[in-house]
């Protein structure tokens, strides 16, 4: 053990210090400006993995974590932080990925939109389901593994879906289940997904499964929805999602409809948003409605398309701004209920074009575009649909980032396409309290190559003088568009 200053973060809420033999050192548990006796647990050539053993010097904005579960469980990593702290933090991510991976230059700080709510914000939550002898575990993952912690609540989910998800580790807890075994790829149930909107005035109980609930099996899952629904009235539906696959993803392509609906209702600013269980959705709506409206004030007046719309929650308060709107989404159902959205808003002239964009955007569809939005997944644009983007010279790409690392990634291709990053637009968004995770939104334009060349030339004779009378002959060389000063 030894004793280590703390003096920045990363992405994974770990802090980070400089040993001795100058080795980057990942510290779990430590804030920035703290010194700490720190535990190896983990040494390569040239970084350690450690955790703090003990604070020396303590941050004045450390704090007692409020959930039991926090220092085993993986879903949160700033609970230990004051929430003042946890915004400064992030802005400092985003400002440091921009930095390192991007080249980019940040004076000051980066704003930062605080959440409305620090406490009960998510609308969804995903608990992987193991099996443990004839029962089950339900909970999260264990930091850095597979191994469940069966934690009986959660503090950033609303209180109606934590009843819910009580009643149902009850039944996994007990039995009432086959739980998924890991190890051999067998047992039934995988995941407990619960979505609720409106501060869990509705709710939606989504159960992730290997396989398609058939006879018996279909109708015990009727009456257990029978069944909650007696004890929770705000309970909407339940919904089999069918994942037969080995892997991390969660959700499958199949979703069986059990009983009652397969959707929820939301409300941002002055619209009214439908999403099923499988569509992306904010998961702060409440910090979503903030970082929607300032989206769409940098784009307002212009022609724009709009790419990984998801349901249409951005589109809408886009089109209220923009000139004309198109979009795209990947995911069929999220298609389908983005266009249904826009007819149940109001939203004129809204085409959705079903596909990855990658795969279905062409020049021809930038053609009259203003300004391209993109809002993608954590693994950034595919590298062919920034390509797309900046061969057709759109002049504005407004990025909104779920992860600082590919946006600098996605910021530097279109920079090296002529681009230029709008530093005053630059803001991030706490979409995800109590988290490392951070939402960033900015401005990117396209800059006119300048048609004028320099010549410095010296006029007179001697060694490295040019007689005026050759300058013309020079020039000629140049193309005749361009002008010469």
């Amino acid at each position: 053990m030894e004793q280590l200053y703390i003096d920045r973060m990363n992405s994974a809420g770990q802090g980070i210090g400089r040993a001795a033999d100058g080795r980057t050192v990942f510290v779990e548990g430590a804030l920035p400006g703290e010194t700490a006796v720190i535990a190896v647990r983990q040494e390569k050539k040239s970084y350690i993995q450690a955790r703090v053993e003990r604070v020396v010097e303590a941050s004045p904005e450390r704090r007692e974590p409020s959930c039991r579960w926090y220092r085993s469980c993986g879903g949160c990593q700033l609970q230990h932080a004051e929430y003042t702290l946890q915004c400064k933090i992030k802005a400092m991510l985003a400002a440091d990925a921009l930095r390192r991976i991007g080249g980019f230059e940040i004076d000051g700080e980066i704003p930062c939109v605080p959440s409305r709510n620090e406490w009960r914000y998510r609308n969804k939550a995903s608990f992987p389901v193991r099996a443990r002898g004839r029962a089950g575990d339900v909970g999260f993952f264990k930091r850095g593994s597979h191994e469940i912690v069966p934690v009986d609540r959660c503090p950033v989910i609303c209180d109606r879906a934590n009843k819910l998800y009580a009643v149902v580790k009850n039944m996994i807890n007990y039995g009432r289940f086959c739980c998924y075994d890991e190890k051999s790829n067998s047992g039934w149930l995988r995941h407990v997904v619960i979505r609720s909107a409106r501060d869990g005035e509705e709710l939606l109980l989504i159960l992730v499964a290997a396989a398609r609930p058939e006879g018996g099996a279909l109708e015990s899952l009727e009456r257990l929805y029978d069944h909650l629904k007696e004890r929770f009235p705000e309970l909407r539906g339940l919904v089999v999602n069918v994942n037969p696959d080995e892997g991390n993803v969660i959700i499958g392509a199949e979703s069986v409809l059990v009983k009652g609906e397969d959707r929820l209702t939301e409300r941002l600013g002055n619209f009214r948003l439908d999403y099923d269980g499988t569509s992306f959705f904010q998961a702060n709506p409440g910090q979503a409605e903030q970082l929607f409206t300032y989206a769409a004030s940098l784009v307002e007046g212009q022609n724009l398309l709009e790419l990984y719309c998801g349901v249409g929650a951005l589109t809408a308060f886009l089109s209220r701004k923009a000139k004309t709107i198109r979009a795209v989404e990947v995911w069929p159902s999220a298609a389908t209920l983005a266009r249904e959205n826009g007819e149940l808003n109001r939203i004129e002239g809204l085409t959705v074009l079903q596909g990855a964009a990658e795969n279905v955007v062409a020049p021809a569809d930038l053609e009259g575009i203003d300004c391209v939005v993109v809002d993608p997944p954590r693994a950034g644009c595919g590298k062919s649909l920034i390509q797309t983007i900046a061969a057709s010279r759109v002049p504005r790409v407004l990025y909104i980032s779920c992860n600082p690392a590919t946006l600098a990634r996605d910021a530097v291709l279109l920079r090296d396409a002529g681009y230029a990053l709008d530093m005053d637009s630059l803001k991030v968004f706490d979409m995800f309290p109590q988290t490392s995770h951070v939402e960033a939104v900015v401005l990117l334009s396209y800059k006119t190559p300048d048609s004028h060349i320099h010549v410095k030339v010296e006029f007179g004779e001697g060694k490295g003088k040019i007689p005026i009378d050759k300058i013309a002959k020079r020039a000629e060389k140049y193309k005749p568009k361009e002008k010469v000063t």
